[in-house]
């Protein structure tokens, strides 16, 4: 699966994952204890889940459990 990382100035940032894989994703953050916010998202005709996380959360946690989950992700600054 693909994820897309949008890191904003300031430290927040969001990760875009297909909904079909969402459940495993968020399943593997509580399990970390780390917590965001969930909005549906559409992303070229697919149906995704986009978790916002504050500047208290550490991106680099959130790459280990893409890494953990075997998904392949793209770290990009947002527009």
């Amino acid at each position: 699966m693909r994820a897309t990382i949008l890191q904003r100035p300031g430290g927040s940032f969001t990760v875009v994952i297909p909904s079909i894989v969402a459940g495993q994703f968020r399943l593997e953050l509580r399990g970390e204890s780390i917590k965001g916010e969930e909005t549906p998202s559409v992303q070229e005709g697919k149906d995704m889940i986009a978790f916002s996380f504050s500047p208290t959360v550490a991106v680099e946690d959130i790459e280990k459990v893409l890494e953990t989950l075997g998904y392949d992700f793209t770290t990009l600054p947002a527009a």
